[in-house]
């Protein structure tokens, strides 16, 4: 008997130091294109996280993968963000849960603000991993989930995804603990498929209706161009660039765009969705982190 406990107590510590040595590939800075933990806490306004890869026509280079990041990050937030761009090789649910895990166990400041970001197949992948990972809540710090381009779903499906945390789909341009998404549908591209009654809103004017937004209400998009030999003309920003309407017999957000300033890749254009409404998104983050700090403090008195 005395034996067999034995057994089991030094079965019990190999477990234990087992688990003490296990690592995460995301230990390692290498394996992030932007990790600012060594940014305080209390210079960031909020934390954004980011899931993305540069279209294959663009280069699969370290170093285009880490300027397409930038540009869609640090050049788009500006100061006072801290960023955190993890490099998944490859991409899936099971790499990009672990990555958005890590940053929550690891970096994320309970009830500090923080952003969650992607567009197509990335933006799929981090709404399913957000499904997956616990710390998504309003009273964790959770803003907003800017997704576009993700497949498109209902206002009612994104609610009934996300009930145990009481998330939704944004409704205008300050509810909090939100995801946001559009389906884009650039200057009329043939479309596969529509759908009826899926859940849209205009990063123009925030409006899920048929409101049409303005090209003056663009504040800027950014791109990035890699096809330029000079490294500081790579990023290209144009304010007022487009026009947007919410279609809902397609289920679509209607965009029109000047053709010269836009990457096209075998006559589509390819992950511009973020590029195209980069002021916006960013301005709208500010605001909303701004309404859920003004929202504690409300509380903190009631």
């Amino acid at each position: 008997m005395k034996k067999f406990l034995y057994l089991l107590n030094l079965l019990a510590l190999v477990m234990l130091f087992a688990g003490c040595m296990s690592s995460s590939p995301y230990d390692l800075g290498t394996n992030w294109l932007i990790r600012e933990n060594d940014i305080p806490q209390y210079y960031s306004k909020f934390d954004l996280f980011y899931i993305g890869k540069a279209p294959a026509g663009y280069g699969d280079t370290h170093d285009i993968q880490f300027n397409w990041t930038k540009t869609h990050t640090n050049d788009i937030f500006g100061r006072g963000v801290r960023v955190f761009a993890p490099e998944i090789q490859n991409p899936d649910v099971k790499n990009v849960t672990a990555a958005l895990e890590y940053y929550l166990e690891n970096f994320h400041e309970k009830g500090h603000p923080f952003i969650l970001l992607a567009e197509g197949r990335e933006a799929d992948l981090l709404y399913q991993a957000m499904q997956k990972v616990s710390g998504l809540t309003v009273k964790n710090g959770f803003v907003a989930a800017y997704l576009p381009d993700m497949q498109p779903k209902t206002a009612a499906e994104i609610a009934d995804d996300f009930y145990w945390d009481g998330l939704k789909a944004a409704e205008n341009a300050d509810d909090c603990g939100v995801i946001v998404s559009w389906t884009s549908n650039i200057n009329n591209e043939p479309l596969e498929k529509t759908q009826k009654g899926v859940y849209n809103i205009n990063p123009l004017n925030w409006k899920t209706d048929a409101t049409p937004g303005s090209a003056k209400e663009n504040i800027k998009a950014v791109f990035y161009m890699p096809e330029h030999k000079n490294i500081f003309w790579r990023k290209v920003e144009a304010e007022n660039f487009c026009k947007a309407v919410i279609n809902s017999e397609k289920g679509v957000l209607e965009i029109d765009c000047p053709l010269p300033l836009l990457h096209v890749i075998n006559g589509k254009f390819s992950h511009n969705c973020i590029s195209i409404f980069a002021g916006n998104i960013a301005a709208n983050a500010k605001k909303r982190v701004q309404n859920l700090k003004k929202y504690r403090e409300w509380r903190s008195v009631k």
